[in-house]
């Protein structure tokens, strides 16, 4: 564990964020770059700054930091809430939570953070605004399904149907810019995923970015448990035994459409049918059969992104090359 002058804890809101040092000392600033600049002058080069993931709040912090080459990681808010249970702690304040922070980094291990590239920062904006077209999109079918059903004024229908076109056209634009950026990003593992049986294109950039091109990841359990299809399980004693789940940590996206690429991929991917026919013979239910087809069709992105191969069903069954990664 590398050892810094001073660890410096950083609770973060829209317009502020609070400082509490080693030594206990407080401060706040307002968060925009003359309060970035202002915290910055206070001789913090040598220090460690630790701050939790709040949405888009601390990004701009995290990278003003990063580009003056100040020590900075981005920990998971699970991570402190658990360790600020640890300690009993009872106050809730912009203050007691810096100082909370402040004691996990000079406690805890942590990964010092790198901004994403631009074009996956881009490409996820891409992805969140486009899947809230989509979520209105559905919702306003199902409102004209409705009207129609009620068989409600002509001039009502068309006004919903005008906003439905117009969604759409949006939903396939920011589709093609995707995709662009994930081609300009990965184009030669955007191409290999995409040749899975079972996983299309889009879900291919979406993984890609989702992902950050799985640079990060050593194996194929760590990027399941990352996207919340690792299995978990409760059990202690005799008396509590819990069913086997998976975790739902992640991006909900992700999980939402590897689920629906296991439909094909149940039917079409040698190593993914077998596993679905295996499991309903052995009683279990489709959607667990499913969600376990998910399991390895992310298997079997992780291990292709990490081979730099095509995917091909009998190369797999012959030498087992790609699979050393899962």
């Amino acid at each position: 564990m590398e050892t810094y002058n001073n660890y410096y804890g950083v609770d973060i809101s829209k317009l502020t964020f609070d400082i509490v040092d080693q030594k206990g000392k407080h401060s706040c600033y307002n968060n925009d770059k003359k309060g970035f600049a202002k915290f910055y002058k206070t001789n913090i080069k040598d220090g460690l700054c630790v701050m939790e993931s709040t949405g888009i709040y601390h990004l701009e912090l995290a990278k003003f930091l990063h580009s003056k080459s100040v020590a900075t990681s981005v920990v998971n808010p699970l991570k402190i809430k658990r360790f600020s249970q640890m300690r009993l702690s009872r106050n809730k304040t912009d203050k007691a939570d810096a100082k909370i922070i402040s004691l996990y980094a000079q406690t805890q291990e942590t990964d010092l953070w790198k901004p994403s590239p631009k074009e996956v920062e881009e490409c996820k904006d891409t992805y969140q605004v486009m899947e809230q077209h989509i979520e209105f999109r559905v919702a306003l079918k199902n409102k004209l399904d409705a009207l129609k059903t009620k068989k409600a004024p002509k001039k009502l229908i068309q006004s919903v149907e005008s906003k439905i076109d117009m969604l759409s056209v949006w939903i396939d634009e920011l589709q093609k810019e995707a995709d662009n950026l994930v081609k300009s990003y990965k184009p030669e593992m955007l191409k290999n995923i995409s040749s899975i049986k079972g996983i299309g294109k889009r879900t291919a950039s979406l993984l890609i970015v989702a992902a950050e091109g799985f640079s990060e990841f050593e194996n194929a359990k760590q990027v399941c448990s990352y996207f919340g299809l690792a299995p978990t399980e409760t059990s202690s004693g005799t008396s509590v035994k819990g069913s086997r789940r998976i975790s739902k940590m992640g991006n909900p996206l992700v999980r939402k459409k590897l689920y629906m690429c296991s439909l094909q991929a149940s039917r079409y991917n040698k190593s993914c049918k077998d596993l679905y026919q295996r499991l309903l013979a052995k009683g279990k239910p489709k959607k667990l059969a499913l969600i376990a087809v998910a399991n390895k069709l992310l298997k079997q992105v992780f291990a292709i992104s990490k081979s730099g191969l095509p995917y091909d069903d009998e190369y797999l069954s012959a030498n087992r090359q790609v699979n050393r990664f899962v």
